[in-house]
């Protein structure tokens, strides 16, 4: 049994929502750039990560089609964030990098989380950070094994039987 239930759902939905909005969009992080997405933000970060990162690694990474890939590499491209190039071992694979523009976007996210990670040691003694992180680790496993499951699951149903 994982124990008591120590809050409703309704009761941790209301306190996520008064809350949420300190965490997910704090006044720094509009500050950084009011007009990316987060999905513009993502593909950013995987290009940093990943320095000429493929269209297909991209869309995979943020767990969107081809296609949702695509439309977001337009706009960051237009934006001056991004530059498309070929792959030196096969030209027909598309790659993404930063531009210098994207390379100081990354920078200011990167001092903005940063800043908030040094916040959240201030908090936690380091006996609790360690906990905290382990049971994030812990949720994103448990998220995983989900995901993998519905993933299974969806790839059962596309066989068909044919006589």
């Amino acid at each position: 049994m994982r124990g008591a239930v120590l809050y409703s759902n309704d009761e941790l939905y209301e306190y996520i929502l008064d809350n949420i909005q300190k965490v997910v969009f704090p006044e720094e992080l509009i500050r950084l750039r009011l007009s990316l997405s987060v999905f513009e933000l993502l593909a950013l970060m995987m290009s940093e990560k990943y320095q000429a990162v493929t269209m297909s690694s991209l869309a995979q990474g943020m767990s969107v089609p081809m296609s949702t890939a695509t439309g977001i590499v337009d706009r960051l491209v237009k934006k001056g964030l991004l530059d498309r190039g070929r792959s030196e071992e096969d030209r027909r694979v598309v790659t993404v990098s930063l531009t210098e523009s994207g390379k100081e976007v990354i920078q200011d996210l990167k001092g903005y989380l940063y800043s908030n990670l040094d916040r959240v040691r201030a908090i936690l003694t380091a006996e609790e950070f360690e906990t905290a992180l382990d049971l994030l680790r812990k949720l994103i496993l448990g998220f995983r094994k989900e995901e993998h499951a519905s993933a299974e699951t969806v790839r059962e149903r596309r066989i068909i039987e044919i006589e």
